[in-house]
């Protein structure tokens, strides 16, 4: 018998063990091969998919930054018009008349209504040429200086308050339509892979419904604009009204008094609104047909049909819904309270800067103690008067449309809170309003 056969004869098990060995072998090397690139790609696709939607985000944020630029015109405008501290401020230098460079005793009084006016006039941007007599009855001084003082911390702070929800709605508006876009880029990605799918009539259909009610869930940002800043410029005034009833031009504030002044303003009109859903949204079918029919679309855009307007209707009632539903939620609760503070802190520390900056000044030598600095900060008192200077200032500040230029809008748009809303927003993928609506 030859060798070899003999030899795999007498081993016949132990041959037979070693080629099950080797084969169970490679069958496992090829398994965990497979797995490691099936794994591989998974992660891969994981990772695109989370860039993706980063880059998305991402880019959502800065639409929404740019859409606030572009709208804050719309806004602020008839907020600066409704209240024109330009046009008191006017008036009042109108009365104070020629003053006389050689006389060396003048009045006190008159010095300091001279210095007051002069003082806001010279924060102020235009002087609106208005004759007063023919619009009005002729106001004494007090009167004027009582008007201007209501008039110019109502307006600044009516301005912070219309900006901070005007940042929010826009980022609540551009964040939902944003995650639908995603979710949809998504699903045509797995449904078509790299194919390109030749869209038929009924894709076409769904997809120009679905843009109309897209623009017609935007345009209901022209409520803010046209109707919820006058019940915000309503609220902030009968509350400044009530706490600074008592406080007169010439009154002298320190700078803690003045920030408890404009923080009881604050208080009052928060208390009065538990949430902003009526100034950013109509809360009634009525109020909501009235902003669809105050902003139709052209007919050469689209033109709607029966059939079109029953499909539309419950997709933008779902999408209406979800934001009411978010608008009343503790999260914007805290977020909307947020945008309000950096405004405030940010016109409180431009006012304290101005009037108030000897204190920080004289803090830095080192031969004065704490309690020197302490006593300098209740010593170093401004009269009302020329603090309203530096409030004016500050509104004209607020209304500048470039956001590299307005620190009010940049505070506001880098506030950590709002970022986290939009992301809740943005990922909440468990929301799907074409659903919801079907």
């Amino acid at each position: 018998m030859p060798v070899l056969p003999s030899f795999l004869h007498r081993h016949r098990r132990k041959v037979a063990t070693a080629i099950g060995v080797a084969a169970a072998s490679y069958y496992f090397y090829r398994l965990v091969k497979s797995k490691f690139f099936e794994i591989g790609s998974q992660l891969s696709a994981n990772l695109a998919s989370r860039e993706n939607l980063r880059r998305r985000f991402e880019q959502n944020q800065q639409d929404a930054t740019l859409t606030v630029a572009a709208l804050l015109s719309s806004l602020t405008d008839p907020i600066v018009s409704g209240l024109p501290v330009e046009v008191i401020t006017d008036e009042l230098q109108a009365k104070r008349g020629p003053v006389s460079r050689s006389s060396n005793t003048p009045s006190q009084s008159g010095d300091e209504v001279n210095t007051d006016t002069t003082s806001i006039a010279s924060s102020t941007i235009t002087i609106i040429d208005v004759d007063v007599e023919t619009q009005q009855p002729r106001r004494t001084k007090k009167q004027l200086w009582n008007d201007l003082k209501i008039m110019a911390v109502t307006r600044a702070m009516s301005l912070i308050y219309a900006i901070a929800l005007l940042v929010f709605f826009t980022r609540l508006q551009l964040n939902m339509l944003g995650r639908e876009n995603y979710v949809k880029s998504v699903r045509a990605m797995a449904e078509g892979g790299d194919r390109k799918v030749e869209p038929d009539e009924g894709t076409m259909e769904d997809q120009l419904i679905r843009n109309e009610v897209n623009r017609r869930y935007l345009t209901f940002s022209w409520w803010l604009l046209t109707r919820g800043w006058v019940q915000i410029v309503s609220d902030v005034r009968e509350a400044t009204e009530t706490v600074f009833e008592s406080v007169t031009p010439r009154t002298e504030l320190g700078f803690d008094d003045l920030r408890n002044l404009i923080m009881r303003v604050r208080e009052l009109v928060d208390f009065k609104n538990e949430n902003y859903l009526a100034t950013l949204l109509p809360t009634t079918k009525e109020g909501e047909e009235f902003v669809l029919l105050s902003n139709p679309c052209s007919e050469w855009e689209f033109q709607a049909t029966p059939t079109r307007e029953l499909a539309m209707a419950p997709l933008l009632k779902a999408l209406l819904d979800e934001s009411k539903d978010l608008i009343e939620s503790p999260n914007a609760k805290e977020v909307i309270s947020g945008l309000v503070t950096e405004g405030f802190k940010l016109l409180l520390n431009s006012v304290q800067m101005k009037h108030f900056f000897i204190v920080y000044e004289r803090a830095q030598d080192e031969d004065y103690t704490q309690q020197n600095i302490e006593e300098l900060e209740e010593e170093r008192k401004v009269r009302l008067a020329n603090i309203l200077a530096g409030i004016t200032r500050q509104s004209h500040e607020m209304v500048v449309v470039d956001d590299r230029a307005n620190a009010y809008l940049s505070a506001m748009n880098c506030l950590p809170e709002l970022r986290n809303f939009s992301a809740i927003v943005y990922s909440n993928f468990a929301v799907d309003w074409r659903t919801m609506a079907a």
